[in-house]
């Protein structure tokens, strides 16, 4: 199918545009002006008319968890909640909206007390969460996943009821009496959900088409995304599939996603995914389209969040002094994983946020890379606190960094409290990490931050990056943290015709006022997947 792109303002790179592009069987076969490329159309071929609007190469989100987007459609949704009370109405009312069978798991997310402004200003409590329901067993997620929150009865079914042990790498908070509070964090978040059947084969399918049309609505076309611990690779995998061919039977392309895979600290999945022997290969591809799914890289966890105050740091936290957080897994332990993984060629990302985490894994990182600068892509996602010796390191190592700008708008309330004025000032080193040259991508680590890229872009600014750069970290740069460099992130002859057409020029109009740029159309692979 040909299609002509006229009238747009064509992004082609810094201060370069064009009037019109042509795309040919889902690739950008010209640009140039309008003119002369309908000169040349041939009969039969598709107009679009961009009316003036800035078209773009649609954005690739570096880190999120797409399963995780759609799911949020199902649960309780907690973002912006203002206090524990409306946490709690919230709840009230989706289980009447969703009128579960007796029994059935609730689950929420979105939970962040850094954002109380009414009520008391803590974490929630077993006790807060019964107000909702006695009847349903609930469980409750803080905004970045990494703690948890339950009722009596989720306790009660997970065995938890009255005691729990010590978890390493994790924590189940208890009272003065040993009573678990119903808070759980890092590696004891596993043994509340033990209890909980797995999602059918239908609901990860629903999950999947419900937030890749979130995404496609917000110009995204490819991503990263974390939706498999291991254990479960082979139903995560069927689930794409059944959704890319429904999709193909009506005609419109999903969401080009490249698996990050855990491996839940545990080398029986390693081996799995090496015995596959499917790396960067398709998972689901379509002739004229292209690629949609291959698994890309191993995802392993070194530390917690800086809200949860379990990313692990050098220091003690300056509002909890004696608290450090902790290491997800010993230092020999994350040697080991990263240098089985490279040994096998397989690029190993790893998610790392304090300045001891980080530290842990350059020190494991710079064993594989050595003077051949990181071939295989490994990265750090996150990379939030950080010094300059750090910031040094990875960019003489050519470690990537898969950041998230958007973290920043709820980390600002909490940050120098956190960490101290000194090491804020050097943390979120946006602008200072590409100046270094460290090879730095963008994404949301969605549903933890909000999916629009356009807010990230402009929390980047915030940070010393330019709109170019920022711009790039979403396109060009995501693409090569992915393995999609050379056919995704450009508007270029041969490139995959993916493009974004928003209502205003991001170049141009002041930075405060990017977030509210709209998208009118997403394409994929030279198809219309989102249109105001």
């Amino acid at each position: 199918m040909t299609r002509l792109i006229i009238n747009g303002r064509i992004y082609l790179g810094r201060g370069n545009y064009a009037q019109s592009l042509l795309i040919e069987n889902g690739y950008i076969a010209k640009t140039g002006n309008t003119r002369d490329l309908l000169r040349d159309l041939p009969l039969g071929a598709e107009q679009i008319d961009a009316e003036g609007s800035l078209v773009l190469p649609a954005f690739y989100d570096s880190h999120l968890h797409l399963m995780w987007v759609g799911r949020r459609f199902f649960g309780i949704e907690c973002s912006g909640a203002r206090s524990i009370d409306e946490i709690i109405q919230l709840g009230k009312e989706t289980i009447k909206k969703l009128n579960p069978a007796p029994g059935n798991y609730i689950i929420g997310a979105g939970v962040n007390p850094a954002l109380f402004t009414q009520g008391e200003i803590r974490e929630l409590c077993r006790e807060d969460i019964d107000k909702i329901s006695t009847e349903y067993p609930i469980i409750l997620s803080r905004h970045c996943g990494h703690t948890i929150f339950a009722n009596s009865l989720a306790l009660k079914m997970a065995g938890f009821s009255e005691s729990a042990p010590d978890v390493d790498g994790g924590t189940i908070e208890k009272d003065s009496t040993g009573r678990p509070t119903g808070v759980f964090k890092e590696n004891a978040n596993g043994l509340l959900r033990k209890p909980m059947p797995p999602p059918s084969q239908n609901d990860l399918i629903n999950y999947i088409k419900q937030g890749m049309k979130k995404i496609h609505s917000l110009g995204i076309t490819s991503c990263g995304s974390y939706d498999t611990g291991g254990l479960d690779y082979e139903n995560t995998v069927d689930a794409y599939r059944n959704v890319f061919n429904e999709f193909k039977a009506q005609g419109k392309p999903g969401v080009r996603v490249t698996m990050q895979c855990g491996i839940t600290l545990r080398d029986d999945i390693l081996d799995l995914y090496i015995a596959r022997n499917n790396y960067l290969e398709p998972l689901w591809q379509d002739p004229l389209w292209g690629n949609f799914l291959k698994t890309g890289s191993i995802k392993i966890f070194a530390d917690g969040t800086l809200g949860g105050q379990t990313a692990w740091m050098k220091q003690p936290y300056c509002d909890k002094p004696g608290t450090y957080g902790f290491p997800l897994m010993d230092q020999e332990k994350l040697e080991h994983f990263v240098k089985k993984a490279a040994g096998e060629g397989m690029q190993v990302l790893i998610h790392a946020i304090g300045n001891a985490g980080i530290e842990s894994v350059i020190n494991a990182y710079e064993k594989v890379t050595g003077h051949l600068k990181n071939p295989l892509r490994h990265g750090i996602i996150h990379f939030q606190i950080t010094t300059p010796d750090l910031l040094e390191r990875m960019a003489k190592n050519k470690i990537l960094a898969l950041v998230q700008p958007a973290f920043l708008a709820d980390d600002i309330h909490v940050l120098e409290q956190r960490v101290g004025p000194e090491l804020a000032s050097t943390s979120y080193a946006w602008g200072e990490m590409g100046r270094l040259g460290i090879p730095v991508s963008y994404g949301t680590d969605a549903p933890v931050s909000p999916l629009n890229p356009l807010f990230g872009i402009e929390w980047a600014m915030k940070r010393g990056v330019d709109i170019y750069g920022a711009f790039d970290a979403y396109t060009t740069h995501a693409a090569f943290a992915n393995h999609d460099d050379g056919s995704l992130g450009r508007i270029h002859p041969s490139y995959r015709a993916d493009l974004v057409f928003l209502d205003k020029d991001i170049f141009s109009i002041p930075k405060d006022q990017i977030t509210g740029a709209s998208v009118l159309r997403t394409i994929c692979a030279g198809e219309t997947v989102y249109a105001v």
